[in-house]
């Protein structure tokens, strides 16, 4: 890669690392914010669920943005419009303005994915390099981001924490706007019809979209859901889980763990790295659908088994929470070569925009449901419904093999 390759790569990877760092930060605090402002998980389920929400859906505007204005500065934007919302929720005095707070982070983060991946796409020469190296920052940020901040709340108040975690999301934003990028050729997003003014055509927006899901995309995209729901159902309220369960320990078992919950969920985080990079070497090796119908079998038979322990402890929860971790990140990179599979060469980016906005918008909703069950309920309960979410996956990935819906002309 040239000069400029790299410090687009380098711009892109730490802003990514960042996203995803108060992606899976915000589970962490979730335990503290229901003491804090004393509510139930049904309500900090919901609460987190707006963010999320937000996170997901706003995918599909800010790719039309990315097609239009200058990908840079909205990276930039992004990253800044993150700190800030994370400095809202740092002051937060009520249950309110920390919904507010996460409204702010969660429209700011959905900008990242469409223009991060259209900068990196449009201008790095070796795109199949920058995307590496852009994935691996992804993956710091969600392993290494949360376990300093499991290590920061052992000593600071959360509020401290929070308010630090704006530094980052500063610094990179400024670096983001002074280091210079050469300016791509303006091109045509894979269907989506871009002026030399800088607008889009909304008319074309629809027609793409019609030809996609014509095309079979919309088993593609009920599969995605499926994903969000599960990942943010399990990953949500997890730390809690484990405090609850440590808690609940023999006395001698409970002070060896004690306050050791975020430090569980970060490891299952970890874990997750290792899952990715098997998922990636599967889909080098065999049919990427085959390979999802493995990993939500996986994903069911682990959810069944967390279900099914009457007498929950760490002992127990630990290994299943490391075989959780491979399936539920190697289930990653199958579901992106799936939907590049998929999809014509036309409709790629628009594909990718809803397949974000069903990830994490629509399943988004999974932490509410959680909550809700959380509440109503028990956590066995909770894994029960997961562990029917991943059977319905398999089956529709399955379905989908057997009937190969593909039908694309063009790859």
């Amino acid at each position: 890669m040239n000069s400029n390759d790299r410090r687009t790569v380098a711009v892109a990877s730490f802003a990514h690392g960042l996203v995803h760092t108060y992606e899976l930060t915000i589970p962490l605090l979730i335990p503290i914010w229901m003491t804090t402002y004393t509510v139930d998980t049904a309500m900090i389920g919901f609460v987190v669920t707006v963010g999320y929400v937000l996170f997901g859906l706003g995918a599909l505007p800010s790719g039309i943005l990315a097609d239009s204005y200058d990908t840079r500065k909205l990276i930039a934007i992004s990253v800044l419009g993150m700190g800030v919302g994370f400095v809202i929720i740092s002051l937060a005095p009520s249950i309110f303005i920390l919904t507010i707070g996460l409204i702010v982070w969660g429209g700011s983060a959905s900008m990242y994915h469409p223009t991060g991946l259209s900068l990196i796409s449009r201008t790095v020469s070796e795109r199949g390099r920058g995307l590496a190296f852009h994935g691996v920052a992804g993956n710091v940020g969600t392993a290494v981001g949360p376990l300093l901040v499991s290590v920061l709340l052992l000593e600071l108040s959360w509020r401290y924490v929070a308010s630090l975690l704006v530094a980052p999301a500063l610094l990179v934003g400024i670096v983001t706007l002074l280091v210079p990028i050469e300016k791509p050729a303006r091109v045509s997003n894979g269907g989506m019809a871009v002026d030399p003014q800088g607008g889009f055509s909304m008319a074309e927006f629809g027609a793409s979209s019609k030809r996609l899901f014509a095309r079979g995309f919309a088993v593609i995209f009920l599969l995605v859901v499926l994903e969000g729901l599960f990942y943010r159902g399990i990953l949500t309220f997890l730390p809690d889980v484990f405090d609850t369960v440590i808690t609940s320990e023999s006395a001698i078992t409970a002070d060896l763990f004690r306050g050791t919950s975020q430090y569980l969920y970060s490891g299952l985080l970890l874990v997750g790295v290792f899952g990715q990079y098997v998922g990636g070497w599967l889909v080098d090796r065999v049919n990427p659908v085959r390979g999802l119908v493995f990993v939500f079998i996986g994903l069911a038979g682990v959810s069944a088994m967390f279900a099914a322990i009457t007498q929950p402890s760490v002992w127990n929860l630990v290994p299943l929470s490391i075989l959780l971790g491979v399936f539920l990140f190697g289930e990653q990179p199958l579901m992106q070569a799936t939907v590049a599979d998929y999809s014509s060469s036309d409709t790629r980016g628009l594909s990718y925009g809803y397949t974000y906005a069903g990830v994490f918008g629509v399943g988004a909703l999974g932490a509410t449901i959680a909550g809700y069950v959380l509440t109503r309920a028990s956590f066995s309960w909770l894994f029960g419904l997961l562990a029917i979410l991943a059977i319905i996956a398999a089956i529709v990935s399955e379905r989908l093999r057997r009937g190969d819906n593909r039908s694309l002309e063009v790859k």
